[in-house]
């Protein structure tokens, strides 16, 4: 048997496609879409309940998210804590979550035990009493969070980037005062509850051993055409207002760091420059090896981790370089981050590099794409954009197309200086990075 070398890299092969396991449509008898990924060894079922109920959709801050978690308080028929045994003792989890747009229900449950926490679940969406003791406590927490959580530079330099590039009022910002606690009635969460929680604002996704069984269960709690009619969906416009303000300098005087944020508002995924783009984030900032950690922290010194995202909502998207660096140091990182910027305006990306964050990001992909649950999250990000998980397979084709110069051409169009956002939160010392140069 050949001996193995330690010294001599393991090769790597290119990823030229892929295969994904597709997803089926059924509908409910009251027009419910439902979505079904079925495969997996094991005997386990993911439903996933997903309602147009998220911050878009709010009139005041902090419904939405109240409302959903407020789901998981007590029903008609029993309390928070007969709810939570009964789940435990079946071998179930059950998780709330709410977002921009949607606020969603998951159901992990063994198949064997389907029927009993489906109709938990069930009893959850369709009959939960929003107890007045329970939402002045969760209220209570969340003010208190809060507060802790805006003693924090990450927080105020991300929302007061958020503000810049949405607009204060706007819901990809979601800022918000404290006084808003204040306001915030269980009134407002009963009829938020009323309007979405409803059968025409509402999609169903269920991976795992999916046969017609599950769907018959499913079919007899949810496709009746009156459960929870109790309201209309409302339809919200908002409007971006982004600023002509570039430079933004929010002071934290005790802070033992300084927190950097640039970037712009950018585009969906739907944009046909999206995955170009997300390419070049990677090289940037995207993965461990980038350009920005390479520079900020393996070479400078200045943090222990940077890194560039680009968020896609539904309507709008961003890119964003994140970092916390020592205040003395903050005008210096600036300036080593617009110098890595400018260097991919200026430069073609090395054909090596270019091919390594193309075997990364095809890599990373695969991994996330690699069971019936983690197809379902997927897919729960697609549908929105009327896309399915095939989206994957062309990413994949059009990838591999990309060239150096067009990462190059991409720099020089969407990574303009005079483009992007700057904002520094952190003591008076740090601000002297808004006028910092090559």
């Amino acid at each position: 048997m050949e001996k193995l070398s330690r010294k001599t890299a393991p090769q790597f092969k290119t990823v030229d496609h892929i295969e994904i396991l597709s997803s089926t449509k059924h509908s409910l008898s009251n027009h419910i879409p439902v979505h079904i990924i079925n495969g997996g060894s094991q005997e386990v079922v993911k439903i996933e309940f997903i309602f147009k109920a998220g911050i878009w959709q709010q009139e005041k801050h902090l419904i939405a998210t109240l409302t959903n978690t407020m789901l998981n308080e007590g029903t008609t028929s029993f309390s928070a804590s007969e709810i939570a045994e009964k789940f435990d003792f079946l071998g179930a989890h059950i998780g709330f979550s709410t977002s921009k747009h949607d606020a969603s229900i998951v159901l992990y449950s063994l198949k064997k035990h389907f029927p009993e926490t489906l109709s938990l679940t069930a009893d959850l969406i369709r009959n939960s009493i929003f107890p007045e003791k329970e939402f002045k406590t969760i209220l209570t927490n969340k003010k208190q969070q809060f507060q802790i959580e805006h003693q924090k530079t990450n927080i105020l330099a991300r929302e007061k980037f958020n503000e810049l590039i949405y607009g204060a009022k706007h819901p990809y910002s979601n800022t918000y005062d404290i006084s808003e606690f204040d306001t915030c009635s269980l009134q407002d969460v009963k009829e938020f509850y009323a309007h979405n929680y409803v059968p025409s604002n509402c999609h169903i996704i269920i991976a795992g051993k999916v046969d017609e069984t599950v769907l018959t269960q499913v079919e007899s709690l949810f496709g009746e055409q009156n459960w929870s009619q109790k309201g209309k969906a409302k339809t919200f416009q908002h409007e971006i207002s982004s600023s002509n303000e570039k430079l933004a300098f929010v002071c934290k005087e005790d802070a033992i760091q300084s927190t950097i944020r640039i970037g712009r508002k950018l585009f969906t995924k739907t944009h046909p420059d999206h995955t170009g783009m997300q390419l070049l984030n990677l090289v940037l900032g995207g993965y461990f090896g980038s350009r920005l950690m390479q520079n900020i922290r393996e070479d400078k010194g200045y943090t222990y981790g940077i890194n560039s995202i680009m968020i896609s909502y539904l309507k709008e998207g961003h890119f964003t370089i994140a970092t916390e660096v020592g205040s003395e140091v903050c005008k210096d990182a600036v300036r080593e981050i617009f110098f890595e910027i400018k260097k991919l305006r200026e430069n073609l990306v090395p054909e090596e590099e270019l091919t390594l964050v193309k075997n990364y990001i095809s890599g990373e992909m695969l991994r996330n794409l690699d069971s019936p649950f983690a197809l379902s999250d997927s897919l729960k990000t697609n549908l929105p954009f009327g896309l399915n998980n095939s989206y994957y397979i062309q990413f994949i084709k059009d990838l591999k197309a990309i060239t150096a110069e067009k990462i190059m051409e991409l720099a020089n169009t969407y990574l303009q200086e005079k483009d992007l956002y700057l904002i520094v939160s952190g003591p008076k010392e740090s601000e002297n990075a808004l006028r910092y140069s090559y």
